[in-house]
């Protein structure tokens, strides 16, 4: 059953279709840490890649099936335990490549630790099968997740920028860039002078219309926060 007014992963498929609209973008908010996970897909092959599978194995489970996915990448934005967290189950049940920065392959070596700090029990984990370069893209069927390397929050942070003619480009930032604010930088490898660098270089310049979503919290525009962030502004 669901809430009066809401729409279902397939309906919303479906009209993508008949309006030829051409990607599938579901994000909620998953584990102890409400990390954003998103489920993006290419209505047409069907070919999904899920980013930062921090919980609500369940939930991804439910959409995968009942819109026929095929995952063919699970990627992270970073290596932070509330954004790897289920990598491994979702791996199990439904395949795709684990896919990382190795500047944070110590961070994801060290996931059982990060879990002591949090006092959560050790996640089962998984080896990355694709490490990632900026540069790079991630194909889904006809669509691409370009990888946007930006240290700062941690080392291996990187963002994923999806632009698809005839709809609007997202950037999945991670936890480098928020609605009014940016990532922290005072954990293990977390660097404030870089952090700015890369925002100021690698994301106020591109298309300042692009629809920004975060590693926690509200969407918001990469053109809203080079006007308006207090941490961090276009030059």
């Amino acid at each position: 059953m669901r809430r009066p007014g809401t729409i279902t992963l397939r309906t919303a498929l479906s009209e993508r279709l008949r309006y030829n609209v051409l990607m599938l973008c579901e994000t909620f908010a998953a584990g102890r840490f409400q990390c954003n996970c998103s489920i993006v897909a290419d209505p047409a092959t069907r070919e999904a890649i899920v980013i930062d599978p921090g919980g609500e194995t369940a939930r991804i489970a439910a959409i995968v099936r009942a819109n026929d996915l095929i995952v063919t990448a699970i990627v992270h934005t970073h290596a932070h335990l509330d954004h790897i967290y289920e990598t491994a189950a979702v791996k199990q049940a439904h395949g795709g490549s684990v896919c990382l920065h190795p500047g944070d392959r110590p961070l994801y070596d060290a996931a059982a630790v990060q879990a002591a700090m949090f006092g959560w029990a050790p996640p089962t984990m998984t080896a990355v099968e694709r490490w990632l370069a900026d540069g790079d893209t991630l194909r889904f069927g006809a669509h691409g997740a370009l990888v946007v390397h930006t240290p700062g929050h941690t080392p291996g942070s990187v963002c994923f920028e999806i632009a698809t003619p005839g709809e609007r480009t997202r950037v999945f930032a991670g936890d480098t860039l928020f609605r009014r604010s940016v990532g922290r930088t005072d954990l293990p490898g977390g660097d404030a002078g870089q952090l700015r660098q890369s925002i100021k270089d690698k994301l106020y310049t591109r298309d300042l219309d692009a629809l920004v979503i975060p590693g926690h919290g509200p969407s918001t525009t990469l053109g809203d926060e080079a006007r308006a962030n207090p941490f961090v502004r276009a030059a």
